[in-house]
């Protein structure tokens, strides 16, 4: 970092408080590989408390994003762990196992599944009825696994050819569950001509690092394709740059302990390649980034503002454009408020510039029901309106049927 200043540990504040997040998992702090030299390491805190703020010292009390661990003993090594790649990752979360299925029977679902298409015609409420019958990825699983070994058929490829269209879409994505969306919904955003920015944005952005593996993997095995070189087949120039960085997983999860005496560094050296020269050093900020976890980039914002009498956001809008514009905004806004994000971007999805965007409402509301107690603060910050804008908004008929089943959650 340029500059030496004193690093006197300050009453940072949040800017405003840190909300609850996605509820990924927890993991120890990561090794720092792969950012720019210059940027000093975050101070590793094994198994860290559970508080607001785990700054050192450590502040009071507080709460933490709503867990979405996988039960005890649930799936096996996945991804595989190097250990010359730093700390030994979490679990990622429930659904991001593929080797996993829960516990119990399925025989149930996977005969209602079958007579509903089997013969002439469809049970399209049979279907629906099924397959929002649980908010459990894990029992989706074994949902789909029974389908396909009590019938030998594949229950993906049914659902394909009984529906059409976007009630195809949900049902298809309730059935395949979280990792499997994640991976199609990006494999979509980079075919075909251009690339669908905000796709992989919404997919990779504000993801724990044991998660961003666990994409990784999942999209190499069913596209044989290395989801980075298709990225960079996609992007160019410090846009790259930026997703090499972000998929390299090793950011500070949410939770983890950070050192405030480097905070003031971290901001001066924020505002010296951004407003404070002619031109920017758009690698030094991803770095500043990287290296932050959510509650430490707040954190940075908050001192931002006060040190310089601007936002940050507002300086990042002025200095970057287009693509690396809406990512960088967009891991500010998750780190100050998740909650409150989610449910604008879910807004957006009925209000775009072409109308509703179906297959990002799709995929949002499908994922967000995977996480009941958090959707249910979501939609809180809609105003409860959610089945309501579904109504007016989204085709009726069955696709409308199915989203509103999965609101409902």
């Amino acid at each position: 970092m340029s500059g030496q200043h004193p690093q006197q540990p300050g009453p940072y504040s949040s800017y405003p408080p840190s909300q609850q997040g996605m509820g990924y998992p927890h993991q120890g702090p990561p090794s720092q590989q792969g950012y720019p030299q210059g940027h000093p390491a975050q101070q590793g805190y094994p198994n860290p408390p559970q508080q607001q703020y785990q700054s050192f010292p450590p502040g009071p009390p507080g709460q933490q994003p709503p867990p979405m661990m996988a039960p005890p003993g649930a799936g096996g090594p996945y991804p595989s762990y190097n250990p010359q790649q730093g700390p030994m990752p979490s679990r990622p979360s429930p659904g991001y196992d593929p080797t996993f299925l829960a516990p119990g029977t399925a025989s149930k679902e996977a005969e209602v599944l079958r007579k509903a298409m089997k013969g002439f015609g469809t049970d399209e409420k049979a279907l629906i009825r099924v397959l929002t019958s649980t908010t459990d990825p894990n029992r989706m699983a074994l949902i789909r696994h029974t389908y396909e070994r009590m019938h030998n058929r594949s229950l993906t490829k049914d659902l394909k050819s009984e529906t059409s269209g976007c009630f195809e879409t949900i049902l298809v994505s309730l059935a395949t569950g979280p990792l499997e969306s994640d991976i199609t919904y990006l494999h979509d955003a980079m075919s075909g001509l251009g690339t669908n920015e905000t796709g992989l944005n919404d997919v990779l952005l504000g993801r724990s690092n044991a998660d961003l593996a666990a994409i990784q993997r999942a999209y190499r095995d069913k596209y044989h394709k290395s989801l980075l070189d298709d990225i960079k087949g996609e992007l160019s120039g410090k846009t790259e740059r930026f997703f090499e960085m972000l998929l390299n997983a090793r950011r500070p999860e949410r939770g983890t302990p950070f050192d405030p005496r480097g905070i003031e560094t971290d901001v001066r050296e924020l505002h010296r390649v951004t407003a404070g020269k002619v031109g920017t050093d758009e690698v030094a900020v991803f770095g500043i980034f990287m290296n932050s976890s959510d509650e430490r980039l707040n954190v940075l914002a908050g001192e931002f503002e006060r040190m310089y009498h601007v936002s940050l956001e507002k300086v990042i809008r002025g200095e970057f454009s287009g693509h690396l514009e809406d990512a960088l905004v967009t891991m500010l806004r998750v780190a100050r408020d998740p909650v409150s994000f989610h449910g604008a971007t879910l807004k957006e999805c009925f209000f775009g510039s072409d109308g509703v965007n179906e297959k990002r409402l799709i995929y949002w509301t499908v994922r967000l029901h995977w996480n009941p107690e958090y959707f249910a603060r979501v939609k809180g910050t809609m105003g409860g309106n959610l089945r309501a804008l579904v109504k007016n908004y989204v085709s009726g008929g069955d696709f409308e049927d199915a989203m509103m089943a999965v609101c409902s959650h």
